[in-house]
């Protein structure tokens, strides 16, 4: 696979075969210019990273740092950089880029006569490229299958059946589904070569659903979308961009509007809080905040439904009802727990955060409904195959994110996955219908896919979640479904959050009651966010201000009397307060147990 040239002394000089250097020294002074170079492989990869000119001085650089690389890392990874960055005629770079370009195919799979065409090539990859110039690559292509004939490298049998085998004449495209992903990460990593733990199969899958997509929508809106399995924790597939003549960004890396995509998170959180059952009702009414006057997408109101009923059919007024629960920092700050994922402007924390006024990336919010399919706990999942393992952390608990599973899986199905039960999944469609979104579950795959205008230029029609994107999702989970999956086994859950009967103080929320007035009633101690230790006893006490009748305390989803605990494992904890009234306030902080590991 190499050029005989240089690997012939490959494995006995030093880096520098100073032989081969004196003679095409001497062979430059005698022609009275350069005609050789005497390189070895270390030289020509210093050559190809260093963009160095034919100079003699530069000559003298490329041996000194071709001895360094030799001897610092060793002739396998020598060779190994030579093998991507060996030109292959035209702008091919690469062995593989060069096998799937001439022969259509990964260089595992090329014939001895294809393998000798690759070793013959980067000696003169214009000259010797078969599609202009034939008769120099049967040439080169014999001296090779010779050579290799004589050192014993191919038995007299295989040469000859190899000299009939065909020559390409012409170049075959390569599937650049992933360019846009190759193009994001080698901006970020200076390694040659990039591992990632893509699946050709499902981004065959993606493939086929943006050409599907395309023979749809012509109106420079764009496809891209991400596939993740909780079976492995990696992130399996990913269209960047459907059309790279509108957008060449990887766009699932760039942060939008979720627009209703991020609502199951408030109801996770109120459901964690026991603020809130599925079977509560809620109020789908006309209201005003101050200016701001909010709105269903239909621009219609249906009164009283239930807590599953508003979060199926993506209600405005309920999903605000219901972050007035929380609150919208604590809300913030859960979905941003363990690293940053969801960006304010002017870094406020409202009301508006649970309809998409913030921006989140699909990669993220993905992950995020990943967390939901995992039964809470958020896990790292990894794209590069040599990134490290990071420790899970939980997100919401247990019971609540399997009770936000359940509601999503009755969500109202696209036509192409109405008999897609399976499927608990969620829509989303920003301001101006600039961006539509779906995302969702099934065994043990989380996908997301996002209709974007990149220019942020609204559609010549509506586009939703509803219409556009989740038929999307729905097909890339059917094709998963004829691929096989893996089903992700879950634990059975006894909890009051998985039956119908509604405990009665949570029959019905109170309108407004826990939007207005809540700053009556104060958590002091700890700060949402801190870092603590417990006391001398091993307990952290809750100190809070305000509030009427008698205090109810939850630490972690349980309800307690006293205003303490003792915690029995080092990381995250919740706390919330409740008084008669219905005033309620929430913290997050982490308790570190063993300050001096």
């Amino acid at each position: 696979m190499l050029t005989l040239d240089l690997i012939r002394n490959f494995y006995e000089h030093p880096g520098v075969d100073f032989m081969s250097l004196l003679r095409a020294f001497s062979d430059n002074v005698f022609a009275g210019r350069i005609t050789s170079g005497g390189s070895t492989i270390a030289m020509q990869v210093v050559k190809k990273l260093t963009g160095h000119q034919r100079t003699y001085f530069n000559k003298l650089k490329e041996v000194v740092q071709a001895i360094y690389i030799t001897q610092k890392f060793g002739r396998k990874q020598v060779l190994d950089w030579y093998l991507t960055l060996a030109p292959f005629s035209g702008n091919i770079e690469g062995v593989k880029a060069a096998s799937l370009r001439w022969f259509n195919h990964l260089p595992d799979k090329m014939t001895p006569a294809e393998a000798a065409l690759l070793t013959a090539l980067p000696r003169a990859p214009e000259h010797i490229r078969p599609d202009r110039n034939y008769r120099a690559a049967v040439y080169y292509i014999n001296d090779v299958l010779k050579s290799a004939r004589k050192r014993g490298v191919l038995d007299d049998d295989l040469w000859r059946a190899t000299l009939e085998d065909d020559i390409p004449v012409q170049l075959h495209q390569i599937n650049q589904e992933a360019r846009t992903l190759a193009t994001f990460l080698f901006q970020r990593h200076p390694e040659p070569e990039i591992y990632t733990w893509i699946d050709p199969a499902v981004q065959k899958i993606l493939h086929n659903e943006a050409v599907n997509f395309h023979e749809i929508h012509q109106d420079g809106a764009v496809l891209s979308a991400v596939v993740m399995d909780a079976a492995t924790h990696r992130i399996v597939g990913i269209l960047g961009s459907s059309d790279l003549g509108v957008s060449q960004m990887c766009l699932p890396f760039s942060r939008r509007s979720p627009g209703s995509a991020l609502k199951p998170f408030a109801y996770g959180l109120a459901f964690q809080d026991r603020r809130l059952h599925p079977g509560t009702i809620l109020h789908d009414n006309s209201r005003i905040y101050g200016s701001w006057k909010p709105a269903n997408f239909t621009n219609l109101f249906t009164g009283k439904v239930t807590a599953a009923q508003a979060l199926t059919q993506s209600l405005n007024l309920p999903a605000i009802e219901v972050l007035g629960l929380t609150g919208p920092q604590y809300f913030v700050n859960t979905v941003n727990r363990g690293e940053k994922r969801l960006f304010l402007k002017d870094n406020v924390a409202d009301y508006s955060v649970v309809l998409g006024s913030g921006s989140i990336s699909l990669i993220d919010l993905a992950n995020l409904y990943a967390m939901i399919n995992e039964d809470g706990m958020m896990e790292h999942y990894a794209l590069l195959r040599d990134e490290e393992s990071v420790p899970a952390y939980r997100i919401l608990s247990q019971d609540s994110a399997r009770a936000v599973f359940n509601i999503l899986k009755t969500a109202r199905r696209p036509a192409n996955g109405l008999k897609m039960n399976e499927v608990s999944y969620k829509t989303g469609t920003s301001s101006r219908f600039v961006d539509a979104l779906a995302l969702g579950s099934m065994d043990n795959y989380t996908a997301g896919v996002a209709i974007r205008f990149p220019g942020n230029r609204a559609g010549y029609y509506q586009y939703s979640g509803f219409q556009d994107a989740a038929p999307v999702l729905f097909g890339i989970f059917s094709a998963l479904k004829v691929q096989g999956t893996v089903s992700l086994v879950k634990a059975d859950i006894e909890s009051e959050l998985l039956h119908d009967t509604v405990p009665e103080a949570l029959k019905e929320i109170v309108e407004e009651k826990k939007i207005i007035d809540r700053k009556s009633l104060k958590i002091d101690f700890p700060g949402d966010g801190d870092i603590i230790l417990p006391d001398g006893n091993g307990y952290v006490f809750i100190r809070h201000s305000g509030g009427t009748g008698k205090i109810y305390f939850t630490v972690n989803s349980e309800q307690r009397e006293e205003n303490y605990f003792r915690p029995d494992h080092e990381g995250y904890y919740s706390v919330s307060i409740l008084d008669d009234a219905g005033r309620s306030d929430r913290v997050t902080f982490k308790v570190v147990l063993n300050p001096e590991e």
